[in-house]
């Protein structure tokens, strides 16, 4: 390389031979082998470290010199090899669109737990709660403990499941339950309501009592009210006598639609103590009615009960009267019937306390109220009389369901029912 002087001052810089720009300019055209034409870009070597006289940043620029020089040489490299089309075993490129701008941003809840509700993880954890009531539910987390080790143990299973199985039963009926007081306990989370049914050692009324509590608590629904969502008037007829009506309120914020097929978020065993209360959860649609459906769609759910018909009521299979018509015509309700017959669609059984049954003397039935007892399939039916249309089907109970809980300790209604349900009968008396 050779030297030379600047006027400017006693600068020295380089000036690059033929040899070294013939060199450069065959590396930049391997690099750039696409567009041969177009002029190449040419790096230098580092010139010496030598400042202007009088200039203290002269060495910053000129490493900035040297910085620039490399960058554009990248860039361009970047810009010929983007614009090439011979992308073997690629898809070509395609320029990129310009992004649009985002307004009204806004945080999304990603959280995709199993059990996922919005509030559980939104909870104020500073609000007021009573230690005692917390120690009362985290009590449950020890005897679901307890259950768990005795299942594996096998030592004292019955009597450990009979201890969490009347605590189950409480705490429908705990009217201290709090958003802060849930989270804390941890019963919505794996050592609670979880571990006990998503286990299948335990005993299937502890997994549908746990599940029951665990649905209506993540949906904050802890009223432990039996008549919950249903208003009660008080009046006097012109004897002078005093009666009560109930009716459904519209307010309530709870209620679910009975038009559906199939169990819906209803649970083995569930159990109502009027049948208004089985139109706010959605088991029955109608308030007197035995068969509830829509035309066309068949029968959704039938009540077994008393009023004089010709019903047997075997358990797993049972023989099941629709109405009396006119003139051989069959009833709206008998109609819906054989709709399901032929739709060959299930309908939801609610047995009730009422009397009528011609078989075992109402065996299945609970002791008051109403339960929901499954599934059952219309196999068969009968025509008993011509003149009225009374058809008489043959149900049986869906396989795969829980047992029919109509005794044992599992039987409902439970001892805890029956009592909140005689301090409203005791208090409307009273109240007379």
């Amino acid at each position: 390389m050779a030297a030379r002087s600047s006027r400017f001052g006693a600068r020295s810089y380089s000036v690059p031979t033929s040899d070294m720009i013939k060199l450069e300019i065959n590396d930049a055209n391997h690099k750039l082998q696409d567009t041969p034409t177009e002029k190449s870009i040419t790096r230098f070597p580092n010139v010496p470290d030598v400042q202007y006289p009088g200039l203290k940043s002269a060495s910053k620029r000129k490493r900035a010199d040297v910085t620039d020089s490399k960058s554009d040489v990248q860039s361009a490299v970047r810009s010929k090899v983007s614009k090439s089309t011979h992308r073997p075993y690629a898809p070509p490129l395609h320029p990129r669109a310009r992004k649009p701008s985002i307004g009204n941003k806004k945080i999304v809840n990603t959280r995709l737990t199993k059990y996922g509700a919005s509030w559980y993880h939104e909870t104020n954890m500073l609000d007021m709660w009573n230690r005692a009531e917390l120690n009362t539910l985290k009590y449950t987390l020890e005897l679901i403990a307890n259950c768990i080790r005795a299942i594996e143990t096998g030592v004292d299973k019955e009597v450990q499941f009979s201890i969490l199985r009347r605590r189950l039963h409480q705490m429908e009926f705990y009217d201290f339950i709090t958003e802060v007081l849930v989270v804390r306990s941890r019963l919505l989370e794996d050592p609670g309501f979880p571990a006990v049914f998503e286990n299948a050692r335990f005993p299937y009324d502890l997994r549908a009592d746990a599940l029951m509590l665990f649905k209506k608590w993540v949906s904050r629904q802890w009223d432990p009210d039996l008549l919950r969502g249903i208003v009660t008037k008080k009046g006097t007829n012109n004897k002078d006598q005093t009666f009560n009506t109930k009716s459904l309120d519209r307010d309530y914020p709870f209620k679910v639609a009975a038009n559906y097929r199939g169990a819906g978020n209803l649970f083995n065993g569930q159990w109502w103590p009027l049948q208004i209360c089985t139109i706010r959860d959605g088991a029955h649609g109608m308030a007197e009615g035995g068969i509830y459906g829509q035309a066309k769609r068949g029968a959704y759910s039938i009540i077994l009960g008393g009023g004089g018909y010709a019903d047997i009521d075997e358990g797993d299979i049972i023989q099941y009267c629709g109405t009396s018509g006119e003139e051989n015509k069959p009833t709206a309700f008998t109609e819906r019937m054989l709709e399901s017959a032929a739709l060959k669609e299930p309908v939801r059984v609610l047995r009730s306390a009422s009397g009528g049954f011609v078989n075992k003397q109402g065996l299945f039935r609970p002791i008051k109220g109403l339960r929901y007892d499954g599934l059952y399939s219309i196999t068969g039916y009968e025509l008993l009389h011509q003149g009225t249309a009374m058809y008489r089907f043959t149900l049986e109970r869906c396989p795969g369901q829980d047992p029919i809980r109509y005794r044992g300790p599992e039987a409902r209604p439970t001892e805890e029912e029956l009592k909140a349900y005689q301090k409203i009968e005791t208090y409307l008396r009273s109240a007379e």
